[in-house]
């Protein structure tokens, strides 16, 4: 499920070449459409009432804030540790060690995150829906990688295909 997290977010915060090429407002609206599409499938195939629904929408929503904003201090760290490791640059070992630390440390949040996230869903999705949120969002995974491969074998940027 954390992949799929990281796919939604890559495509609704990053969104590729296709999205940074749109207008802010135009944008936005594919974010909210991805998002929207995502949710309603789930909603038919679960067959939640409105309360449920709302509730999941809630949850999704907080949730996917919080991930964005530790898969962006993920990619910083990475980054850095990039620039530490670079051929022919003397890599700071302290710098190195602190960058490692602080990469497992945004991991051990995003399983604590995906935890809670499972606690919150118990409190309205019985264990059968939890388990076809959980499929549903691994097919969606599998897509979303299937297009993006598509996409760097057609020498692509990865984006929102339609």
């Amino acid at each position: 499920m954390r992949r799929l997290w990281v796919t939604v977010v890559v495509l609704l915060l990053t969104g590729g070449a296709a999205l940074a090429q749109q207008p802010g407002v135009r944008r936005q609206q594919l974010q909210q459409e991805v998002m929207q599409r995502l949710m309603e499938n789930y909603r038919v195939q679960a067959g939640l009432g409105e309360e449920q629904y709302e509730n999941l929408r809630e949850v999704m929503l907080e949730s996917l804030g919080q991930r964005a904003e530790l898969l962006q201090r993920e990619r910083i760290m990475w980054t850095a540790l990039q620039g530490q490791m670079r051929p022919g640059v003397g890599a700071d070992a302290d710098s190195v060690s602190g960058l490692m630390d602080s990469l497992i440390g945004i991991q051990d949040q995003l399983v604590q995150l995906q935890r809670q996230d499972q606690q919150r869903y118990a409190e309205f999705l019985d264990p059968v829906q939890r388990a076809q949120l959980m499929l549903s969002t691994r097919r969606f995974q599998n897509n979303v990688n299937q297009i993006m491969q598509r996409r760097r074998q057609q020498g692509r940027p990865p984006g929102i295909e339609r």
